[in-house]
């Protein structure tokens, strides 16, 4: 294939065969640079080469000897997790929390912090800062050279600002990402929650994912949908696009902040659910959404009858995004894909199967996240992971890092 005749020139072609390496050692942990040679198809000498780059910047490390099918030995490689971390920041509306992970993609610590919902943005975001800049310092042997945020949608990439978050008003006002790059002097990228959800899935996933349309859907305090089509996130004009929780399945239902009626996240996230839990089984004290999670896990019946209830409302709003979009898999995680998984599961796939033409359900996958941890925390540092690799020059070149 001749790359440079189709407008790319020798830099670009260096790039590209940066990222797809640094991807591929993240696939196979170690591995000798023969085997990833053969793994990219590039040239032996140009693998060499581009390591060699690495290890000189500490991006990369060898770590020893392997030993081939024949006896050979070869020097094994891996992505440097010891020395390099991302910050990892999940803001949702009763919540956040703030992260550290390596290079690869793996958890190494963690906090969540309780929100009070009256609380003022401005003094959460300082918490934030707050918390982010004491997990930093708590890291001595360890730099971060990134900071990756998922926060809730709408979120405006062209303005750089948190459009609507229901529930809690003022966050249009807070300028998230330039603050933090004032604050912590390192690249800060911003992704909407469902996005970096979505991104977190195809990190696991990639080859199984990378043909075809995948939606991952996060059921929390909201409800949106990160669309990924052959490997790239779909954003939308403004960057919006996949708020599914602010599609209407009621045409005259309640009346949403955002100035729809009938909103789906109003039926199916996890505040409606427990809100809708109170008020059915009215507690003398307010039931927490963990505590209404555990009613169901009881077998409570009113509680129960009330999540089948959101699972069912839930169901619509996936047949709107089936024939949106005829993706080949559906993936649903966050809060309220963790109360009863399989029951969630079955519920939805028998609904949509329904509602949905034959051919498209049989051409389809309808499943549960697999990411174990925060699925949006994850995702917010595969966002700045994502950015090193791509542009590993920016952060590792002559020492910089």
């Amino acid at each position: 294939m001749n790359l440079l005749g189709r407008g790319f020139n020798q830099e670009n072609i260096q790039d590209m065969n940066r990222t797809l390496l640094l991807n591929l050692l993240r696939k196979e942990g170690v591995c000798a640079r023969a085997h990833l040679a053969n793994l990219s198809q590039l040239k032996q000498a140009t693998v060499t080469n581009i390591v060699s780059d690495f290890i000189d910047w500490g991006l990369v490390k060898e770590v020893g000897f392997l030993v081939g099918s024949k006896g050979r030995r070869s020097i094994g490689i891996s992505i440097n997790n010891d020395d390099f971390g991302v910050l990892a920041i999940r803001l949702a509306r009763k919540n956040y929390t703030v992260g550290v992970f390596d290079l690869s993609g793996r958890l190494l610590d963690k906090e969540r912090t309780e929100l009070d919902v009256n609380q003022q943005p401005k003094i959460t975001f300082e918490a934030i800062i707050n918390d982010a800049g004491k997990l930093i310092k708590s890291l001595k042997s360890r730099k971060i050279i990134a900071i990756g945020m998922a926060i809730p949608g709408p979120y405006s990439e062209k303005r750089g600002r948190i459009e609507l978050m229901t529930g809690v008003l003022g966050w249009n006002e807070v300028p998230i990402r330039e603050t933090l790059q004032d604050i912590f002097k390192m690249p800060v990228f911003v992704e909407q929650d469902a996005n970096a959800g979505a991104l977190a899935q195809y990190w696991h996933n990639d080859e199984d994912y990378k043909n075809g349309v995948v939606v991952y859907i996060a059921v929390g305090q909201g409800v949106g949908a990160g669309i990924i089509n052959n490997g790239e996130l779909l954003k939308g004009c403004i960057g919006v696009a996949g708020e599914i929780g602010h599609t209407s399945i009621s045409f005259d239902g309640p009346r949403c902040a955002c100035g729809n009626y009938g909103c789906l996240e109003n039926y199916c996230s996890s505040i409606a659910f427990t809100r809708e839990v109170n008020r059915v089984m009215a507690p003398e004290k307010e039931y927490t959404f963990r505590q209404v999670s555990q009613l169901v896990r009881e077998e409570n019946r009113q509680a129960t009858e009330i999540f089948l209830d959101a699972c069912d409302k839930l169901s619509i709003g996936v047949v709107n995004i089936v024939n949106s979009f005829n993706p080949s898999v559906i993936v649903i995680g966050d809060e309220m894909s963790h109360v009863v998984p399989s029951v969630m599961l079955e519920r939805v796939k028998e609904n949509v199967k329904q509602r949905v033409l034959p051919e498209i359900y049989a051409n389809m996958n309808i499943t549960m996240s697999v990411v174990s941890n925060d699925s949006m925390a994850h995702g917010a540092a595969i966002v700045a992971i994502n950015d090193i690799f791509n542009n590993p020059l920016r952060y590792f070149e002559k020492g910089q890092a």
